[in-house]
C-alpha cells in the first residue's frame, strides 16, 4: 500500500508547544460514544433520498472525519447527529450517545464548531472570547482567562486579539481565517467530551488547516470524540485523522482507518497513483460527474454494496451491536447562573450598542439638531391665543420625534440578533429571558440620552414653563413616551418574521395612533368606531401629560395673570382633563412593561422553532 501510494508527512512538533498550553487549561472529561443506526432522510413533499440507511460509530480517543461529494449528504448526517437544522424534512433511524437517546438534549454534551461565523462585530476578539468563556466555563475568573488564553495561543490568535472581529462587506476587521479561527475558539471553551465541527479548515490556509487539525486530534488522543466534516483534506492532513466515513449518494461507502480506506479502494479497482492525494481520488471516485451520471451512480452504488459485505462493514456490526449495551447517559455540562448570563450578555449588549456609529452618534446628532430646529421654530412664543397653539404644536412635536425615530430606530433589535441568539440559544449557553433582558436594559442608556438630549435643547429656547417640578416631570413624560416607542418597536421586532414585514408594520400603526393623539382631531369628538384607538396611543397620553404640566403654571410677564380656570380652558380644546396627570403617567408605564411582555413571548416562540 505505501508503494501504491505515498503519503505527505507531518511534523508533530511544530504546533506541540502551543497546543500543550492550549491542553493544560481543559479539564479531563467522561468518554463517549456515539452511534447512529439505520439513518434515512427524505425532503418533505418529494421522492428525493438525501440518506439512506446510513450507521456508523465514533469512540472516545478517535478523530473521525465525514467526507464525500458535494450532495452526498455530509452535512445532513451531523445535522441528524446533533438534532438540529432538519425543517422540512423526514427522519428515521436513531442517534445514541453511551448507547442512550438523547435527541436534542445532545447540545448539553456536545460543541458544535458551525462553518458560517457568527459574531458579534463590533467587539475584539479577546472580548468576545471573555464573554463567552463566561456562558460556557462554570467556574472562577482565574480559570475563565487561562481557558481564553489557551485557546488564544491554541489557534494563534494572539496578533488579533485586540482587533474588532468586524463584519464582511460592512466594517474591516480580522481575515476570513482568523474568524474562522475564532469560531473553533469559541467552542473549545466548553471543554466538550463530544466535538463536532463543520468545515473546520475552510478559509484557513494550509499552514493554519494543519493546525487546527492537530489541535483536534490531541483533544481526541484526550479522550475526546471529535467528528467533522471535510472537502478534500490535503495529503498531509488525510492520515491525521483516526477514522474517516466516506459518503455517495446517501449511503456509506466506508467508515475505517485512512489507510484501511486506501487499501478498500485499491480492492475495488482503484488504486491510488503514485504522489497522488488519496482523498481526491476516493472523493473523485464517488462523485456523480455531469453527463455521465448512470455509470456514476452504478459505480456508487457497487462500492457502497461491497462495504456492506466486507470485513470492514461487519467490524462496524459488531461494534455497533456491542455499543447497544454500554448505557450509560453521559452528564451534561452546568449552565451558568442566569445572573452570570445576563451580566455577561449585558456587557456584550453595551458595547455592541455605544460603538455602533450609525446608531449612536447619528442619534444623538439628530436629537441636538431637532432640538435646535423646535427651539428656533417656536422661539420664546408668547402667551397669546397664537403662542399657546404654537406651545401646544411643540409638545405633539415632541411626542412624535421621541417616537418616530425611536421606534423606527430599534426595529433591527432582532432581525440582526435572531441567528446568533438562536444558535447560542440552542447551544445551551443561556435562556431566552436572559438574552431579552440584557438586550433590553443596554438600549435604555441610549434612548433615554437622546430623547433627553432633544427635550432640555429645545426646552428654554422654545419658552416652556421652567419651575424645577415643571422640568423634572417633562424629562420623565420624555422617558416614558422613548421607552414606550422602544418597547413597541422590540415587541414589533420580535412578532415579525423580518424587517421589512416590521418597518410596513409600523408606519401605518403609527399614523393611526398619532392620529387620535389629541392635536389633529379632538379626542372627545371622535366618532364611536375611531375613538376606541386613542387609549391605545401613548401620543395621546404623552400629549396629555405634557399639556397638564406645560399649563399647570406659566411663566414670564402673563404668568400672575394665568389661573385654574386658564389652564382648564387650554385642555378643554382637546378633551384633556387636569385630573389626569398622574393615570397618564401609569398608563405608559404599563404601555411598556405590556410591549416587552409580549415581544419576549414572541421571542420565545420564535427560537424554540428555529432549531
Amino acid at each position: 500500500m505505501t508503494e501504491t501510494c505515498s503519503l505527505l508527512s507531518v511534523n508533530q512538533s511544530d504546533y506541540g508547544a502551543a497546543a500543550s498550553m492550549a491542553q493544560s487549561a481543559l479539564d479531563s472529561v467522561d468518554p463517549i460514544t456515539l452511534t447512529w443506526q439505520n439513518i434515512s432522510v427524505n425532503a418533505n413533499g418529494s421522492s428525493k433520498k438525501i440518506l439512506q440507511g446510513v450507521s456508523g460509530i465514533a469512540k472516545p480517543g478517535q478523530l473521525m472525519a465525514l467526507m464525500g461529494a458535494s450532495g452526498a449528504g455530509k452535512t445532513t448526517l451531523l445535522n441528524m447527529l446533533l438534532a438540529r437544522n432538519l425543517k422540512g424534512l423526514s427522519t428515521d433511524g436513531n442517534v445514541r450517545v453511551n448507547g442512550v437517546e438523547l435527541g436534542k438534549k445532545i447540545t448539553s454534551i456536545c460543541g458544535y464548531a458551525q462553518q458560517e461565523e457568527l459574531f458579534v462585530a463590533t467587539l475584539t476578539v479577546k472580548e468576545y472570547l471573555n464573554i463567552q468563556a463566561r456562558l460556557r466555563v462554570d467556574g472562577n475568573e482565574e480559570k475563565r482567562n487561562r481557558r481564553v488564553s489557551g485557546v488564544i495561543s491554541q489557534l494563534g490568535l494572539v496578533k488579533c486579539q485586540n482587533t474588532r472581529i468586524g463584519q464582511v462587506g460592512v466594517k474591516k476587521g480580522i481575515s476570513g481565517g482568523e474568524a474562522r479561527r475564532l469560531t473553533f475558539a469559541c467552542e473549545l471553551l466548553s471543554n466538550p467530551a463530544l466535538l463536532f465541527c463543520d468545515e473546520p479548515t475552510t478559509g484557513l490556509d494550509s499552514f493554519m488547516a494543519e493546525s487546527v487539525v492537530q489541535v483536534l486530534s490531541r483533544l481526541a488522543k484526550s479522550g475526546r470524540t471529535v467528528i467533522c466534516t471535510i472537502h478534500q483534506p490535503a495529503s498531509q492532513l488525510y492520515l491525521m485523522f483516526d477514522r474517516v466515513m466516506f459518503l455517495a449518494g446517501g449511503r456509506t461507502a466506508f467508515l475505517g482507518s485512512p489507510r484501511d480506506a486506501i487499501q478498500f479502494f485499491e480492492k475495488c479497482g482503484f488504486p491510488c497513483p503514485h504522489n497522488y492525494n488519496p482523498a481526491d481520488l476516493i472523493i473523485h471516485k464517488l462523485a456523480v460527474i455531469p453527463n455521465e451520471e448512470t455509470e456514476c451512480r452504478d459505480r456508487i452504488s457497487t462500492i457502497c454494496d461491497k462495504f456492506a459485505t466486507s470485513e470492514y462493514g461487519q467490524i462496524l456490526e459488531s461494534d455497533l451491536r456491542s455499543s447497544t449495551t454500554t448505557g450509560t447517559p453521559p452528564v451534561g455540562r452546568r449552565k451558568v447562573g442566569v445572573a452570570t448570563q445576563i451580566s455577561a450578555l449585558l456587557r456584550r449588549a453595551l458595547i455592541d450598542t455605544w460603538r455602533n456609529p450609525s446608531l449612536t452618534r447619528a442619534k444623538i446628532i439628530q436629537k441636538t439638531i431637532m432640538g435646535l430646529f423646535i427651539g428656533l421654530l417656536y422661539l420664546q412664543s408668547p402667551l397669546t391665543s397664537v403662542g399657546i397653539s404654537n406651545l401646544n404644536g411643540a409638545l405633539f412635536y415632541l411626542v412624535c420625534e421621541l417616537t418616530y425615530s425611536t421606534i423606527f430606530g430599534i426595529l433591527n433589535f432582532l432581525p440582526t440578533d435572531f441567528p446568533l441568539v438562536s444558535r447560542e440559544y440552542h447551544d445551551g449557553l443561556y435562556s431566552v429571558f436572559s438574552y431579552y433582558i440584557a438586550r433590553c436594559i443596554s438600549y435604555l442608556p441610549l434612548f433615554t440620552a437622546d430623547g433627553l438630549v432633544m427635550l432640555l435643547t429645545s426646552y428654554w429656547l422654545v419658552g416652556f414653563s421652567s419651575s424645577l417640578s415643571q422640568v423634572l416631570y417633562a424629562c420623565l413624560i420624555a422617558f416614558l413616551i422613548e421607552q414606550s416607542s422602544s418597547a413597541c418597536g422590540i415587541m414589533l421586532s420580535c412578532l415579525a418574521p423580518s424587517l421589512p414585514i416590521a418597518m410596513s408594520t409600523a408606519g401605518p400603526m403609527l399614523t393611526l395612533l398619532s392620529l387620535t393623539g389629541g392635536l389633529y382631531a379632538n379626542v372627545g369628538s371622535l366618532p364611536p368606531y375611531i375613538s376606541w384607538i386613542q387609549y391605545l396611543s401613548w401620543f395621546r397620553y404623552g400629549f396629555e401629560a405634557f399639556a397638564i404640566n406645560q399649563w399647570s403654571s406659566v411663566d414670564g410677564p402673563n404668568s400672575t395673570t394665568w389661573t385654574d380656570k386658564d389652564r382648564d380652558e387650554v385642555l378643554a380644546q382637546f378633551s384633556f382633563s387636569a385630573d389626569m396627570f398622574f393615570p397618564d403617567i401609569g398608563i405608559m408605564t404599563a404601555f411598556v412593561l405590556f410591549f416587552y411582555a409580549v415581544g419576549y413571548f414572541g421571542l420565545t416562540y420564535r427560537v424554540s422553532k428555529a432549531r
